[in-house]
């Protein structure tokens, strides 16, 4: 049943020892009415020649709906699991405007193997990395999310900060430093502009959560939320930055939206964008 899955692979197959990152989910296929699953590696060997290689890759396989949340979709391989596997890679003409081509696993030779060279893979890959910025402070790489994360403080308030990075282009770490830190020399009118645009978005819809809670007493009507106070309610929890000048930061919305957060979008090149509630 899986004809148009596999169709998408050359029919070549390479034996691989790979070692599992992490499982990333699945994506519905229309065409077939299946899931297709997702794992990206840390690492993998290629047995034919003896290639190891670090670069990430993506391996998918074909389930049923059934089979999505069974030990066939998600629960198949572990964080850190290292396996032969047979795979096959993706057709060119399948992998046009994707960003990784990816391979299909054709067949599991074994669930668990001994590999000096991804166990050495595996040890690096568990050793932290830590930046120690002057303004920035101490930055934490979470290899799961290609985020370094810390906090600073913003307008005098300790905020969580992440920088989404690429992994293996160190320059990449350079420009989302530079960029948080342009946003944070500027925090006051950009913490300005962000409130302003988020009371203009937000204050109707504010007023309208309002009129439906039947547990607050203050009448929308008589004494509406206007955009004054919806700015000074609101207080910045968290700002992520990308190396390429992009910003989200999230707000705390002091339950006029209840557990929802407030969101803010931009970059320095165009300013603060839109304004949403999230969660």
């Amino acid at each position: 049943m899986f004809e148009e899955f596999f169709e998408m692979y050359e029919p070549e197959e390479q034996e691989v020892v790979a070692l599992i990152n992490r499982c990333i989910g699945g994506g519905y296929n229309n065409r077939g009415n299946f899931w297709e699953m997702t794992v990206v590696t840390l690492g993998m060997v290629f047995c034919n020649t003896g290639t190891l290689s670090t670069k990430e890759e993506r391996l998918e396989w074909p389930v049923t709906d059934e089979e999505r949340n069974s030990n066939k979709g998600w629960g198949r391989f572990q964080s850190e699991q290292i396996c032969r596997l047979k795979i096959q890679r993706m057709k060119e003409e399948w992998a046009k405007g994707l960003v990784v081509r990816p391979w299909c696993i054709s067949r599991v030779v074994k669930a668990h193997e001994d590999c000096p060279e991804l166990q050495a893979v595996l040890d690096e890959y568990h050793k932290p990395v830590v930046i120690q910025d002057q303004v920035l402070g101490e930055l934490i790489l979470d290899k799961n999310y290609d985020a370094f994360e810390g906090e600073i403080q913003w307008c005098g308030t300790n905020v969580s900060i992440s920088l989404e990075i690429n992994v293996e282009s160190k320059s990449s770490w350079t420009r989302a430093r530079s960029a948080a830190k342009k946003l944070l020399a500027a925090c006051d009118a950009w913490d300005k502009a962000m409130r302003e645009l988020a009371a203009k978005n937000l204050t109707e819809l504010a007023n309208n959560w309002l009129s439906q809670d039947e547990e607050n007493p203050r009448n929308p009507e008589k004494d509406p939320i206007t955009e004054e106070e919806l700015a000074q309610r609101i207080s910045m929890t968290s700002l992520s930055v990308t190396s390429g000048g992009s910003f989200t930061a999230w707000f705390e919305c002091d339950e006029m939206f209840t557990d929802h957060a407030v969101t803010v979008y931009g970059s320095l090149k165009k300013g603060v964008k839109t304004a949403n509630i999230e969660g």
